[in-house]
């Protein structure tokens, strides 16, 4: 299959943008993005990247050239290699950049502020809860199993249908009884979701107490 000179511009002028989409997906969690919204996403990170250069041309000091619009619309202009090299070094500090955004949730946060919108920004209510500020000392009840396991979460899994937890200082226990099994430094537990409870005794109730009043303009 032969590649036409203008999809070869396009290819190699958006290495930059599909970098960034690259480290965006690694560093990030999020649902499983389709073909068509990662070429979206990598034509938009692209056009930041030559954007950002852009910036860094008009500034006289670095004595760069900008010529990104002629290469799209003029087979005649020579490529610039500099260029592209230049815009791909800075894919890199981008795509950290834009994972910092959304692993912090920056904008989230921002429109909460704002009063804009309340979506907490993960995939999923697990995920949030995991990556929020609860304490991380756990109850987990597996009742098919009955079993119960009281530790420390130190790890877990992102993305999957099983819940994958790294737990540490673990007790073990009967579900049913309440009788202490034994007694471990580390524990992994992959089970389906549906399968487990997780509990959090370190929660404060004034917390939610609190907030509910707030909601209902009680005030004690």
């Amino acid at each position: 299959m032969q590649i036409s000179e203008f999809t070869f511009r396009i290819i190699l002028i958006f290495i930059p943008g599909l970098i960034t989409f690259i480290i965006v997906d690694n560093l990030t969690v999020h649902k499983e993005i389709r073909l068509h919204r990662m070429l979206f996403n990598s034509l938009i990170f692209g056009f930041i990247c030559y954007f950002t250069y852009y910036l860094m041309a008009i500034i006289p000091c670095f004595n760069l050239k900008f010529s990104f619009i002629e290469k799209l619309t003029d087979n005649s202009v020579t490529l610039d290699f500099k260029e592209i090299l230049i815009a791909t070094g800075l894919s890199l500090p981008i795509g950290f950049f834009f994972s910092f955004l959304i692993n912090y949730k920056v904008l989230h946060r921002f429109a909460h502020r704002l009063r804009i919108s309340n979506k907490f920004g993960d995939i999923d209510v697990r995920s949030y809860i995991m990556n929020s500020k609860m304490p991380e000392w756990v109850v987990i009840r597996d009742i098919d199993n009955d079993l119960m396991y009281e530790g420390w979460i130190r790890a877990f899994s992102d993305g999957t249908e099983e819940n994958e937890l790294f737990l540490r200082d673990v007790k073990v226990y009967k579900n049913s009884t309440g009788e202490e099994l034994y007694k471990i430094p580390g524990l992994y537990l992959a089970r389906k979701r549906e399968n487990l409870i997780v509990e959090f005794p370190l929660l404060e109730y004034s917390e939610y107490k609190d907030s509910s009043n707030r909601k209902e303009g009680k005030i004690e």
